[in-house]
């Protein structure tokens, strides 16, 4: 069949430099907020309008773990990898808050840790994948982000902290992150699906058209779709018992992360190839985000 011509460009190793780009700004501008808050307006303005920026990364660190656990040799091993991050990210941060005193960090101060945003959406997806009732083991990290969700939900109505599960060892991103990592998994089968009502009395088969640039771009599209509807869906859930500028369960901020839509313009030109990803550069990258948090804070603390 003729190969069709897409705009679809962007590799994997692409794909994580923007997201990488993009979270580090959003983690300057946290920093800066912090620092400048009543101090500076036009400093914080900016701050403001870095992690507008930054909301960009949400949706490509997903699509990347969606991704990575779809195509990798060993998605178990790769689920491993983003627990031991998740696990030991949060044992260095108990141990600074809580033994070392002198360091200056409070519990308050960590608003979440990404890894494990991205370990529960790799084991959500690892447990879908299984056969027979094992499947249904998926509903357990689901419910677990609705508990999570429940939490940051009573913490903004009733404008309290739940101190055993404090921010720093949850998911921050919770249900609203698992629903877009797995609209970006269930998007090949959906695309699938329509592309073969689409291919009926085509003389193509489903299996030549899944290997062409016109299927990626459809399950590209199919991904957007159901990333716009989740995030549409959490933008009305925050107008719910909504008061003049009070929005009892707005918990993910929407007015600011609605801007993670922007990310759709990457999403769209994903080519669905990982391109460059020595063993190097993915050890790197894992550990980039721990490292540039300790730099940034180090840098503020001066």
């Amino acid at each position: 069949m003729p190969e069709e011509k897409t705009p679809q460009i962007l590799s994997g190793f692409i794909i994580k430099i923007i997201a990488l780009i993009f979270m580090t700004l959003d983690h300057v501008g946290l920093f800066l907020m912090n620092k400048y808050y009543q101090v500076d307006p036009n400093i914080y303005q900016m701050a403001y309008v870095f992690r507008c920026l930054g909301r960009i990364a949400l949706p490509l660190f997903l699509l990347l773990t969606a991704e990575g656990i779809r195509h990798s040799r060993n998605p178990w091993g790769y689920f491993f990898r983003l627990l031991g991050m998740n696990v030991g990210i949060s044992l260095v941060l108990t141990i600074l808050i809580y033994a070392v005193p002198q360091a200056g960090i409070r519990s308050s101060d960590i608003a979440g840790n990404a890894f494990a945003d991205l370990s529960l959406l790799a084991l959500t997806i690892l447990l879908f994948r299984q056969k027979g009732w094992l499947k249904a083991l998926a509903a357990l990290p689901i419910a677990f982000a609705i508990f999570v969700y429940a939490i940051q939900i009573t913490e903004h109505v009733q404008d309290v902290t739940v101190v055993f599960l404090p921010d720093y060892l949850r998911p921050s991103y919770s249900l609203l992150g698992l629903l877009i990592g797995l609209g970006f998994y269930f998007s090949y089968p959906i695309a699938e699906r329509l592309s073969k009502t689409a291919l009926q009395n085509s003389g193509i088969s489903i299996e030549a058209y899944k290997e062409s640039k016109g299927y990626r771009k459809a399950v590209n599209l199919v991904g957007i779709t159901l990333f716009f509807l989740v995030l549409a869906a959490f933008w009305g859930i925050s107008y719910i018992g909504y008061n003049y500028s009070y929005r009892p369960l707005d918990t993910y901020a929407m007015q600011i992360q609605s801007y993670c839509l922007l990310g759709i313009i990457p999403l769209y030109f994903y080519s669905g190839k990982r391109g460059y990803d020595s063993k190097a550069f993915r050890y790197a990258t894992y550990l980039y985000y721990p490292v540039h948090l300790a730099i940034l804070f180090l840098i503020f603390s001066l």
